[in-house]
């Protein structure tokens, strides 16, 4: 009973962290961390990218902590498992039974890491981090009202539970179904070599079967899928660092955090139902005067999934979103005013000045090898003639 005390207390306590850090509140590099908890995302985006982070290294943790202690991360720090058994709690059916209810979750999980072998994260957007940090995204600004509902994904959950308690947690949420699959390779270990002293799984059914029929299905969906493009070309701006179109689409997990700690807020939740693969994926806006600053690369610290990738302040002159086109008509300076602002702003040298035919006015132009598509210029420039264009891929 103390035990069961304890480990209530310690994840009330880990769900008002996960809580604080998923608001946007200036928390830098570690807003949204708890996305970096989840070894369902890391494991997601390490398959699909073949790459590896520091950060990942967290994941990684949770899920070695998983392999001794069963469902170790849902018992102990899960925010959204604490919310689904207070709601299970005071639900007015108690008596309801998971017996006859298969468990999704761990076929949802081998079957998602088997498909981002081969480039597609099928369930990555159900993990419980992805959910919970996304629902908080709602307070990071103002939002049109098919922006908040396609959020509401925490408050759904909860109403299941109230309806049906304990489905999500125990038979649906791939993350606790992964860390399923984790004991049940250990006991599997267990049947194969019983001199090691690891515990047997008493279960009636094959786990190596499970493992060889969901792979299967997974590789089988991630090959077919990767192969067809549902969207069309997109014709806005994408955070710097991100990774191509298609990839970027099914990779996000929505959850946030690049708009939460963006800085100049610059980067809002696209909500184009014209572009229905990319919905409520991270895209840039230069309104208001805004611009990317040239020494800021939190969007890609916090990105926990690798939708954008890590980059080096050092490195973000490499980093295309876009380009500026100057109109030159409107520009003070073929008015004879003196004005050199997007010169003096571009951090990347990019505005060049030339000559008309005349001789004797000067104009700027982009230089589109130099320009990043940062927005510096349109945010400065008084008479708004210059554009910003987004990359098409």
């Amino acid at each position: 009973m103390k035990s069961l005390i304890k480990r209530s207390n310690i994840r009330f306590v880990s769900t008002l962290l996960a809580v604080a850090l998923a608001l946007p509140l200036s928390w830098g590099s570690i807003t949204g961390l708890y996305t970096w908890l989840s070894p369902f995302i890391m494991l997601n985006s390490v398959f699909t990218l073949k790459s590896l982070v520091w950060l990942n290294s967290l994941g990684l943790t949770v899920l070695l902590l998983s392999f001794f202690r069963r469902r170790w991360f849902c018992r102990y720090l899960c925010p959204v498992g604490w919310g689904c058994d207070k709601v299970s709690r005071i639900s007015p059916r108690k008596s309801f039974s998971l017996s006859r209810v298969p468990d999704f979750g761990g076929w949802l999980a081998l079957i998602s890491l088997a498909a981002a072998l081969a480039g597609v994260p099928m369930f990555i957007l159900l993990d419980p981090m992805s959910i919970f940090n996304g629902f908080f995204s709602a307070f990071s600004g103002n939002f049109p009202v098919k922006a908040l509902l396609l959020l509401s994904g925490l408050p759904v959950l909860l109403a299941i539970h109230l309806l049906l308690p304990g489905i999500w947690c125990k038979r649906i949420c791939p993350l606790g179904g992964l860390q399923d699959e984790v004991s049940n390779a250990r006991n599997l270990a267990g049947r194969l070599m019983p001199k090691t002293g690891l515990s047997v799984n008493s279960k009636d059914y094959n786990t190596g079967r499970r493992y060889f029929i969901a792979s299967g299905i997974g590789v089988i969906s991630g090959l077919a899928i990767s192969r067809v493009s549902f969207s069309v070309p997109e014709n806005y701006f994408r955070p710097p660092g991100s990774v191509p179109r298609d990839l970027f689409n099914t990779l996000c997990i929505r959850c946030g955090n690049c708009i939460k700690t963006c800085p100049t807020n610059i980067i809002i939740h696209n909500t184009r139902l014209t572009h229905p693969a990319g919905l409520m994926t991270p895209e840039v806006t230069f309104a208001n005067h805004r611009y990317c600053l040239e020494d800021c690369n939190l969007c890609s610290k916090v990105c926990s999934s690798g939708a954008i990738t890590l980059f080096d302040i050092g490195a973000k002159s490499q980093l295309k979103m876009g380009t500026a086109i100057i109109h030159p008509e409107n520009c003070l300076l073929t008015r004879f005013e003196e004005c050199d602002g997007c010169h003096a702003i571009c951090s990347y040298k990019a505005i060049d000045f030339i000559r008309l035919d005349s001789g004797i006015q000067m104009i700027p132009v982009a230089n589109a090898d130099k320009c990043t598509g940062c927005g510096a210029c349109a945010a400065i420039c008084p008479t708004e003639t210059i554009d910003m264009i987004p990359l098409v891929s």
